[in-house]
């Protein structure tokens, strides 16, 4: 069993890669997630892990933005230019210096990191003060763990035993030194065009095998909920979010 988030992308980024390319608009709920909460005085937002730098392209414009990510693939994908940075480090040990970011973010990427608290400590390092930091990710014990935590974890060949966020969250935050902590259950539906393109996509992004897409639309049907009609195949998908600030 692979469980750093290091190991798991070095192996199968490059499905996870395709799934974004073939449907780069399908999570577009999730990034807006965890971008519509940056306040209007955020000039430097950091994206830890960052994937493939996908949310980049959701920030308003003028917000320079540096990607922290530590699998290869991934990292090679991260923009650099003139208004974009990028890091390849473990995101408990990030190379940049204290109150680097004023806002920074993390979208559905902690969930294989075996100590949470080390990554808010960094994190908390990381902000200049008043800064804030946006988490979402799966919550544990809802309908997307079971998905991800039986369904995957059983036609996985690495398994998928995530830890998602809990009732003990915010205490974790608190003690790392956050406050105003503000917590929700966010409804960031997934949208594709067509169940067969939904089996395709989360097969592609979770390392599904032995299952066709009919199977996996079907299991997405019958474990998170989804509706079908003219706007395509919407999935159900919600997050647990947090949303706290340096002192």
């Amino acid at each position: 069993m692979l469980d750093s988030y290091a190991e798991i992308f070095a192996r199968r980024a490059d499905s996870y890669c395709r799934a974004m390319e073939r449907h780069p608009h399908a999570r577009d709920a999730e990034f807006a997630a965890v971008v519509d909460p940056i306040g209007p005085a955020a000039g430097t937002v950091i994206d830890m892990p960052a994937g493939g730098g996908w949310l980049r392209r959701y920030l308003r414009a003028g917000i320079h933005y540096v990607a922290v990510e530590p699998a290869e693939l991934f990292f090679e994908l991260c923009p650099h230019d003139a208004a974009a940075d990028r890091v390849r480090a473990p995101v408990e040990a990030v190379p940049l210096a204290d109150a680097a970011g004023d806002a920074i973010v993390s979208l559905a990427g902690l969930h294989h990191a075996p100590d949470l608290g080390a990554i808010f400590t960094e994190v908390h390092r990381l902000l200049r003060p008043g800064g804030q930091f946006i988490v979402a990710d799966v919550a544990a014990g809802s309908r997307e763990d079971h998905f991800l935590n039986r369904y995957v974890h059983a036609h996985n060949p690495m398994g998928h035993e995530g830890i998602f966020l809990d009732d003990g969250t915010a205490t974790q935050l608190r003690k790392a030194g956050f406050v105003a902590i503000e917590e929700d259950q966010a409804a960031t539906p997934w949208r594709l065009g067509s169940a067969e393109q939904a089996g395709t996509y989360c097969a592609d992004l979770f390392g599904i095998e032995g299952q066709s897409p009919a199977q996996v639309a079907t299991a997405l049907r019958d474990i998170v909920g989804a509706t079908e009609g003219d706007e395509g195949f919407v999935l159900g998908w919600s997050l647990r979010r947090l949303i706290c600030r340096k002192p």
